[in-house]
């Protein structure tokens, strides 16, 4: 269990937490090619629930650490941080947040193998693969791109997008996924980049994909969510993939 510095005791133990998870999400994005530089965003509600952790704009993500996340509220005040956050990550996560309550963590990317779906006409993901069924269920598409987020329209629309869903693909643009915990949102991160490479491969190939049938989709889907959080996937994962950040010394719990 990751120790607080006595030089953040002045942090609430669970907000300190939360900064050490998303700041390792931000370097974990570095690790997988998940990222654009300074661009993109990550976002986590603080536990009162009108305020929230991103990334300052200009930063690199390997540049981001626990302390350095800035807090803002829903309507762009910068409350604690040096920086403020992109008009875009404000303008995307503020609505999200306040309008989609379950969304406590949101992580948007430009990652280059589930980005090039948004490029494709009727892009989807298709079922023919396992790792894919993970998210039978739980996605949506955007596919009215609408440009670069500089009114709060953007994430009021996104949010009627997403509705129940935990990840969602916006066309033209890139993806986002929203969930309860960083762990959870970095997995379906992590994993839908993995099935969008995969499936991309397979129709490199020019044959036919072998689609599983809908009873098979949706065993495949029930098994996996088990895995997921009955048997402490998900958290699991998220444990190794910060060891070994741990390993080369990497400063995201600075």
């Amino acid at each position: 269990m990751t120790k607080i510095s006595t030089q953040h005791l002045k942090l609430n133990e669970e907000e300190w937490r939360l900064r050490v998870d998303l700041a390792a999400a931000f370097h974990l994005a570095v690790a997988h090619n998940l990222h654009e530089g300074i661009a993109n965003h990550f976002s986590a509600l603080l536990p009162d629930g009108k305020h929230f952790l991103v990334n300052p704009f200009g930063l690199h993500f390997s540049e981001i650490t626990a302390s350095n996340l800035i807090v803002c509220d829903f309507d762009g005040k910068v409350l604690s941080g040096d920086g403020e956050p992109s008009a875009s990550a404000h303008h995307i996560h503020a609505p999200l947040h306040r309008l989609v309550p379950r969304a406590r963590v949101i992580l948007h990317t430009h990652q280059p193998y589930a980005t090039a779906l948004t490029m494709l006409a009727d892009g989807r993901l298709e079922w023919a693969l396992h790792t894919t069924c993970r998210f039978y269920g739980r996605v949506a598409y955007d596919n009215d791109y609408d440009g670069v987020a500089l009114s709060d329209t953007v994430g009021e629309r996104l949010a009627r997008m997403i509705g129940a869903a935990d990840l969602l693909f916006l066309g033209n643009h890139g993806v986002l996924t929203a969930a309860q915990t960083v762990a959870q949102a970095f997995d379906d991160l992590y994993f839908v980049e993995r099935a969008a490479q995969t499936q991309l491969l397979a129709m490199s190939t020019g044959r036919p994909l072998a689609a599983l049938s809908p009873e098979m989709i949706e065993q495949v889907a029930s098994q996996t969510h088990y895995e997921r959080f009955e048997l402490g996937y998900i958290e699991r994962h998220f444990a190794a993939q910060k060891r070994l950040l741990d390993a080369v010394g990497n400063p995201y719990q600075c």
